[in-house]
């Protein structure tokens, strides 16, 4: 009787021949492969975090040196504003947020050659600038509208002591003491106020 007990367990059990038993379980198997799939896609996804901040610092920087630009030559052309030379010349003039002035050569992209005509104002919802050059100059304007910029404030201050601003500037032979603008993005602000002197 034990001989037949013994033969009956033995049908049921997995006879081992002195081979060693190696390798992994099912279940090992599987964890590696989950923490190994994780590993790769956190991997990825901080890699494209990394260049998607890197193209967005990229486009930021490329706007932020435009209205640098933008600023630094309206700054120019205001500090180059003179007085109409002839009676026919277009005088400083500021009326419904539009200022148009003359102004003497300036920096790039006016040629230093020419005088210039300069209009700033509100075009398609936007703000443009537009500068023709005056006198024998060939026929080339420049024209651009102010990055980011969907409306402007513009105001002129009296020349004299008192400081006081005003919003019309009517063409004439006198120049503002300064002019003052403040740019907007529908309703946020774009940057500081820029004040540019021009009679000290």
């Amino acid at each position: 009787m034990r001989a037949g007990s013994n033969a009956g367990r033995g049908l049921n059990r997995p006879q081992n021949r002195g081979l060693p038993t190696s390798g992994f379980t099912l279940l090992e198997v599987i964890v590696a492969v989950l923490l190994t799939s994780l590993v790769v896609v956190l991997g990825f996804s901080a890699t494209q975090v990394s260049f998607d901040s890197r193209a967005r610092l990229g486009l930021d920087l490329r706007r932020l040196q435009g209205e640098r630009a933008v600023r630094q030559i309206l700054g120019d052309a205001l500090r180059n504003a003179q007085l109409a030379q002839q009676p026919t010349d277009q005088g400083f003039q500021l009326q419904n947020d539009r200022l148009t002035f003359m102004a003497a050569a300036g920096a790039s992209p006016l040629d230093p050659d020419y005088d210039w005509l300069i209009t700033i104002g509100p075009a398609d919802g936007r703000v443009e600038f537009a500068a023709r050059p005056l006198g024998h100059a060939p026929p080339a304007e420049v024209r651009f509208t102010l990055p980011q910029v969907t409306r402007w404030e513009v105001r002129a201050m009296v020349p004299g002591g008192a400081a006081e601003w005003l919003r019309e500037w009517p063409g004439g032979t006198m120049m503002p003491r300064a002019v003052e603008m403040k740019f907007w993005n529908e309703l946020l602000p774009v940057g500081p106020p820029l004040r540019v002197t021009l009679v000290p």
